[in-house]
């Protein structure tokens, strides 16, 4: 039995933005930290309410995330483990990602 489905268009583009964002980030595009970790996003996984906060209350004088590529790996993945549901800063990282992109694709 052959099964055609119609009006498939918008969900066709919303998945071709998905993969082109995708792209994106694998080639380390720029993003603002709080479109890419969202205030749900931060308020789900971690101790605060915004990314901004997660730099703020570090250890360290972080303002963004480029500020944060700075940091020890070590001391940073410590920080993360204690304050967030990951233990590494390529977890939240990767995380993040997916959240983004999965909202693109259902939203």
């Amino acid at each position: 039995m052959d099964l055609q489905v119609a009006g498939l268009e918008d969900l066709e583009e919303r998945v071709g933005n998905a993969l082109a964002r995708i792209g994106e980030l694998q080639a380390g595009t720029s993003v603002q930290s709080d479109a890419f970790f969202s205030r749900p996003f931060m308020r789900d996984h971690t101790e605060f309410d915004s990314f901004a906060a997660f730099c703020t209350q570090s250890p360290w004088a972080l303002d963004d995330v480029s500020d944060v590529q700075d940091v020890s790996r070590d001391q940073l993945n410590e920080y993360i483990a204690a304050t967030t549901d990951f233990e590494t800063w390529e977890e939240m990282k990767t995380q993040a990602a997916e959240d983004a992109i999965i909202d693109q694709i259902v939203s």
